[in-house]
Formats: structure tokens, C-alpha cells, sequence
């Protein structure tokens, strides 16, 4: 009888085709980047316009191989590498690495003090970059204001991220964790995958995650993590 693939055996073949795309996409920006600079083909030219599209389309392509590369590292989260992690200082590093993108907007973070749950540090604070990253991209016209806080819930600690962003239509709160899904009107930018690894990395500690919003009210991400 033939074995099925299992979670895991899809995440090593997504690692090993990622490696040959990235390979590949690599090699086209670079020739096509080298193209330019060696031609010296003039600014307006058609030539020099079509090597744009060629070494932008490839840029897209390492987006999406990176994006492709970190949710297969999220499917491969297992109970034993969990540790007590203690979410405020996991936090305190996630905004030390933002912190050219967070002054750039004039973002403001506030967050309670927040627990030590049972997890994987480093998937946990996969799961706290993109959730930060997600309300950088979707502001408003007001600079952003994100809102990170927890309590308990029986065993488990309920956390939520509240940003002041555009908003998300009921009808799509489901929908943006899905891979590569765009919103109606969404400029498409990063590899549509944040989302998705989000849910894979929650999910994966046990937990569950859903998102709470009105059209121009915000977006409150919420999900569980077990206690410690």
C-alpha cells in the first residue's frame, strides 16, 4: 500500500523546489541587472523597459519563494521544540528588527504585559512580525496605531492585535488567510503569504487564530496560545 504524504513530506518538497526557483530567479535579475549596466541602454528605451519587467518580475518571484520558504519552516513546527517563551520579550525583539520600518510610518506599539505561553520562540516571533508587518501595510491615512494585549481564557492565553488600518469587509475575514489571496482594490505587495503562515504557525501550537473588522475600523487579529 502506498504511504501518504504527510505535512512534513510536503514542507521538504516545498524546500527542495524553492531552492531551484530561487536559483533560477536569482540568475535572471542578475543577467538581466548586468544587461543594463553593461548596454548602457538609454533610460526610455523599449529594450531597457522590457529588461525592467523582466528583473522586476523576478523580484516578485524571490517574494514569493522567501513567503514559500517560511510557511514550509511553520508546517514543520512540532511540540518538542516547545519551551516557555515569554511573549513580551519575543515581542521587544520583533520591534527592535522593525524599527526603521515602524519610524518611517510614525507608528506608535503599545502593549500590556504580556505572558509566557509554550511555544517555539523562533515561530512565535514569525507569528508577531507578520501581524506587525500586515497592519504596516494595510494603514490608513492616519499613522499607524497597533494595540497588543492578552488574558487568560481557562488554560489557554487570548492575544489580540489591533491595528487602525483600512479595515477588512466581513465578508473577506476568512478569505486573507488564505495563500495568495488579494483583496478587491489591494495593491499587491510582499508574497501574500503572511496570513497564511500566521494560521499555520497558531494552529501548530494548538491554538486557533481569526481576524474581527469593519470597512475603515481596523483590523483585530485574534488568537490563542496554550499556558505555560
Amino acid at each position: 500500500m502506498a504511504r501518504s504524504i504527510t505535512e512534513r513530506d510536503f514542507s521538504e518538497f516545498l524546500l527542495r523546489a524553492c531552492h531551484d526557483l530561487r536559483a533560477g530567479g536569482r540568475a535572471i535579475r542578475t543577467h538581466s541587472e548586468l544587461l543594463l549596466k553593461e548596454n548602457g541602454i538609454p533610460g526610455n528605451s523599449a529594450s531597457e523597459q522590457r529588461l525592467g519587467f523582466i528583473v522586476e518580475g523576478a523580484r516578485q518571484v524571490d517574494l514569493v519563494v522567501d513567503g514559500l520558504v517560511s510557511y514550509s519552516v511553520a508546517l514543520q513546527t512540532e511540540a518538542a521544540s516547545f519551551q516557555p517563551a515569554h511573549m513580551s520579550v519575543l515581542l521587544r525583539s520583533v520591534l527592535a528588527k522593525l524599527d526603521k520600518e515602524l519610524r518611517a510610518s510614525s507608528a506608535e506599539v503599545v502593549a500590556s504585559e504580556l505572558p509566557v505561553v509554550m511555544g517555539n520562540p523562533d515561530r512565535l516571533i514569525q507569528l508577531l512580525d507578520n501581524l506587525l508587518r500586515n497592519a504596516l501595510v494595510h494603514r490608513g491615512e492616519a499613522a499607524p496605531r497597533i494595540r497588543i494585549s492578552a488574558s487568560t481564557r481557562g488554560e489557554t492565553w487570548f492575544f489580540t492585535v489591533q491595528d487602525n488600518g483600512t479595515g477588512v469587509e466581513p465578508a473577506y475575514l476568512e478569505s486573507i488567510f488564505k495563500p495568495f489571496e488579494r483583496l478587491q482594490g489591494k495593491e499587491r505587495e510582499g508574497a501574500g503569504l503572511g496570513l497564511t503562515i500566521c494560521r499555520a504557525i497558531v494552529e501548530r501550537h494548538g491554538g486557533r487564530i481569526w481576524a474581527e473588522s469593519g470597512p475603515e475600523a481596523g483590523v483585530t487579529f485574534c488568537f490563542t496560545l496554550p499556558g505555560q
